[in-house]
């Protein structure tokens, strides 16, 4: 049986519609952009003019000869390649689309390799480099950007290495990635390891960790991290301390979920802009740039600092005023953007309906919970802070140990090969008296779900039961596939949806109220607004985070009626 079709394979007909719509707002503002821009950044950039250069030389070399005179004695240059005296000392092998290395990809003869002091193949996807070895005097070694979670295995033979730079790949701060004992043992010379932009590597114990982890052989050796939480207290960087924090109508709340890599990202594909560096603009740059691009097409809608909430600048609609700046500036400083309203492009959908004889007593059920300090329902059971919920619980569906994935000791075998476990931590028994307190609360939810979606209800993991959840901005990533919401309560139709980022100029509004509502939790995602204060919402969303992991397709999988 072959393995099941791609998310955007399953429903092509989702995302050519939202292709289609994004399309057709994208070329009223970028007439030359028919299709997304290639993802050009800024080391592309800089290749280009680097190649560019080099052509230029070679050119003014080329004129030179054709202006010799034929008697002229002149062996300052000899080009040809049988009678050259110098030798490569560097090779690059930049964004070759290497998936695999080889020496034999080397563009020098294999007696030259002793003269290597520089191998650069950044911008590749790479997890190895065999052979590595035979560079024995290699001083230079560039692997950013490319796929290593360990440091190449042969790294402690090259005696001469100076420069480690892994920048922007899955390395942690341990041994077994990084190689300490090789590099303590054997890379005396070593004056920097740049380990930056890796996820892993991202606070300061990590950075001085590996400082340490290197003592005493590499007492001088620079360690460069990202240090993620500096960055974020940059002023503008980041906005909220976390998504409940932060107000979902303000675009650039509903932005922040995004890490600084994909809005760069979304500057060059979406609204044609040259590349950002990195080490000029940072994500507050970048986010005020994205938000400055929104404006000018109409999609945020900017306040009046001070005056009062009615009182707004309505969003730019003719950007040839704004095509140099124009007197955009004057309106557009970084704390109007941020407070910017989004007005993105929306589509309406509805939900699956839930049968009413079920919902009453899942109601019922949920009226039940609220309030109940042994249920879990109380305000003081917030088991996801970050979330903006006067009550937030977490059901997990009851374990499934099979025999290969049992302790021994710990477990016993039953005739029938099934597995009863005998000894749990804490953690699981506290899940479990949680679960006991709310079986019949999980049993009509998961009923719900297999009326709605049977295969999803076979591997839903979790629940979760909340009350008064609203805005919270965020992204779902330890999520293996798309999620189901459903809301009951006595709270204004139309209202309470569950939004979701589609596309950079679309948003979806799905009306969860008394509906299953399937929308994809790992891109951008909020609950709209509601009379928290005074009305009642209750939602329950079943998600997945044990199956296999489906790469992320459409975030929504219906169309809306009307088209």
């Amino acid at each position: 049986m072959g393995s099941p079709l791609a998310l955007i394979e399953q429903y092509p007909d989702i995302v050519q519609y939202i292709e289609s719509i994004e399309t057709k707002i994208r070329i009223k503002w970028h007439p030359h952009l028919t299709e997304r821009a290639p993802n050009i950044e800024i080391d592309d950039v800089h290749r280009l003019a680097i190649a560019a250069a080099a052509a230029a030389d070679a050119a003014v070399v080329v004129e030179k000869d054709d202006n010799k005179n034929v008697g002229d004695d002149n062996d300052d240059v000899v080009n040809n390649k049988n009678n050259t005296t110098t030798t490569t000392t560097t090779v690059s092998l930049v964004h070759q689309g290497l998936k695999e290395f080889s020496l034999q990809l080397l563009p020098i003869d294999q007696s030259h390799f002793i003269h290597l002091t520089k191998l650069d193949v950044s911008n590749n996807e790479l997890s190895t480099l065999p052979g590595l070895a035979t560079l024995s005097n290699l001083q230079v070694l560039c692997i950013k950007r490319n796929w290593f979670n360990t440091l190449p295995c042969d790294i402690g033979t090259l005696k001469q290495l100076r420069i480690i730079d892994a920048s922007r790949n899955f390395l942690k701060p341990n041994n077994d990635s990084l190689r300490f004992d090789d590099l303590k043992k054997s890379l005396s010379h070593l004056e920097t390891l740049d380990v930056t932009l890796n996820q892993k590597c991202r606070t300061v114990d990590h950075r001085s960790f590996i400082q340490k982890s290197l003592l005493p052989q590499l007492d001088e050796i620079k360690v460069l991290v990202t240090i993620w939480q500096e960055k974020s207290n940059v002023e503008h960087n980041c906005i909220g301390s976390s998504a409940a924090h932060r107000d979902p109508t303000l675009l650039r709340s509903q932005l922040e979920p995004w890490g600084t890599v994909n809005l760069r990202r979304r500057l060059v594909r979406d609204f044609g802009m040259e590349p950002t560096d990195p080490k000029v603009v940072d994500r507050a740059g970048v986010m005020y740039l994205l938000l400055r691009c929104y404006y000018e097409e109409g999609m945020l809608e900017l306040k009046k600092l001070g005056d009062d909430d009615e009182d707004v600048v309505v969003a730019n609609t003719n950007n040839s005023d704004n095509d140099n700046g124009g007197n955009v500036n004057d309106v557009c400083s970084n704390e109007h953007l941020n407070l910017g309203i989004g007005k993105r492009h929306t589509i309406k959908i509805d939900g699956t309906p839930v049968r009413e004889d079920l919902r009453n007593e899942l109601l019922t059920e949920l009226r039940d919970w609220r309030h109940n300090d042994k249920r879990g329902g109380s305000s003081n059971n917030r088991e996801r802070p970050s979330i903006n919920a006067k009550c937030y619980m977490i059901l997990r569906a009851p374990a499934v140990v099979s025999p290969s994935n049992s302790s021994s000791g710990n477990n016993e075998n039953n005739d029938d090969g099934t597995t009863v476990v005998t000894k749990v931590s804490r953690r699981e028994k506290r899940r479990h008296k949680k679960m006991e307190g709310n079986v019949k609360l999980w049993n009509l939810a998961l009923r719900a779900m297999k009326e709605t979606d049977p295969e999803f209800a076979t591997r839903c993991s979790e629940i979760a039961v909340t009350y008064g959840f609203t805005g919270s901005p965020h992204i779902d990533r330890q999520n293996a596939s798309p999620f189901y919401g459903l809301a009951l309560g006595e709270f204004t139709e139309g209202t309470g949806c569950v939004n979701v980022e589609c596309s950079p100029r679309i948003v979806a509004e799905m009306n969860t109220k008394n509906r299953l509502g399937r929308v994809d939790g790992r891109w951008p995602h909020w609950v709209g607004g509601y009379d928290v204060e005074r009305e009642e919402r209750f939602s329950l969303i079943y998600y997945d985070t044990m199956s296999a992991y489906e790469t992320p397709g459409p975030a929504i999988f219906k169309i809306p009626m009307e088209c």
